[in-house]
């Protein structure tokens, strides 16, 4: 018998679950938990995932975007807190795995070069880890860490203004190669697209022709 990673308690297979999209070959949660997260469906804001019958919603129109789309996967709902509470902030590193069938699934219809998020030095001391490249590890997914980021305040603890303006911290710490490469860079949450916008940019400046983003939340 498999316990649930989320919730611990044995997992029962069933093949009539109709939430199959999100299990991997080997069952991760149970039925209760994966009901938990809520797929975002369309239609969509092309840019930040947002619930929107036009391109880009009333927030991104209008706003400088270096970022040329973005996809989210699921509703950031209180579910999803609590279930970032624990893989990113009490460090509970396995459940990073949960969301890999749909990670590979999305990705191997986006052959293009897939670039996690950075953190800095110092806040990957305090965590022990960088919870975008866990996940992508842990999904068994290629990438390419072209970009580092200059150690600043938590996102969390900003206003929405502030993340808006918030000055450029990432730089490219790879070579490039070809500027005529794809790029989609890869994130745990969208929340004012400041973070992706800033990482584009930084990209961009360094001669990549497209930078689109997949985060697994909105």
């Amino acid at each position: 018998m498999i316990n649930c990673l989320l919730c611990l308690q044995p997992v029962k297979q069933s093949a009539s679950w109709e939430l199959s999209w999100f299990l991997s070959e080997e069952v991760l949660c149970c039925s209760d938990c994966v009901a938990g997260f809520e797929k975002l469906t369309g239609p969509l804001c092309n840019m930040c995932s947002r619930e929107s019958s036009d391109e880009f919603c009333k927030d991104c129109q209008g706003r400088e975007f270096f970022l040329d789309s973005n996809r989210s996967l699921y509703q950031y709902n209180d579910f999803a807190k609590e279930y970032m509470k624990k893989f990113k902030f009490q460090g509970d590193y396995i459940i990073g795995a949960i969301f890999q069938k749909e990670l590979k699934k999305y990705f191997a219809a986006n052959k293009t070069t897939i670039v996690p998020i950075p953190v800095s030095e110092v806040r990957k001391l305090e965590r022990g880890f960088n919870q975008t490249t866990a996940i992508l590890n842990q999904s068994n997914l290629h990438y390419e860490e072209l970009l580092a980021k200059k150690h600043s305040e938590k996102q969390s603890k900003k206003t929405k203004r502030e993340r808006l303006e918030t000055e450029q911290v990432f730089y490219v710490d790879e070579e490039i190669g070809s500027s005529e490469k794809e790029i989609i860079l890869f994130d745990d949450i969208y929340t004012t697209g400041s973070t992706l916008n800033l990482a584009a940019q930084a990209l961009k400046e360094s001669g990549v022709k497209k930078v689109s983003s997949l985060t697994i939340f909105r």
